[in-house]
């Protein structure tokens, strides 16, 4: 039982090739970010907080995370759970106390663990959704723009 859901971040990248003196593209993808109870609000809010990022840091491009590269985007965005006790969800177990806040031992999730891509964990209830940084957009894994 659960609520099952997975996200990415994905750029066009490119780079110079010496050898064949020419600029390839290649797209460069996050390890996917599974959680066992975010259902589909939590792409939703993870498109919210990259939307937000890209509008404030974007335009200063001078290292991986303003460049929007996105491992590093996924990394801040971890950390940026911390803030949001509603999203992180620990276990059943768990009492919310009067401020609440669930006591959890200071783990940001029991429910939240990193795939190496969208098939290296459980995503079975709603699927895959995958940022992509150059258009702005997020798509689930039907190809399907989600707004």
């Amino acid at each position: 039982m659960g609520d099952r859901v997975s996200v990415s971040f994905k750029q066009n990248v490119k780079m110079y090739n010496a050898k064949e003196r020419k600029e390839k593209e290649y797209r460069e993808e996050s390890p996917a970010l599974f959680h066992h109870w975010g259902g589909t609000d939590f792409p939703k809010f993870a498109f919210q907080w990259f939307k937000d990022v890209k509008a404030k840091y974007a335009k200063h491009g001078g290292d991986p995370f303003t460049r929007m590269e996105p491992r590093n985007l996924m990394v801040q965005f971890i950390a940026h759970l911390r803030n949001h006790a509603d999203l992180r969800y620990t276990s059943i177990h768990d009492m919310l106390d009067e401020s609440g806040v669930g006591d959890s031992d200071g783990l940001l999730s029991y429910s939240i663990y990193l795939g190496k891509d969208s098939n290296d964990g459980d995503n079975s209830d709603n699927g895959h959704y995958l940022i992509d940084v150059d258009k702005g957009k997020m798509y689930n894994d039907k190809g399907e723009s989600i707004e």
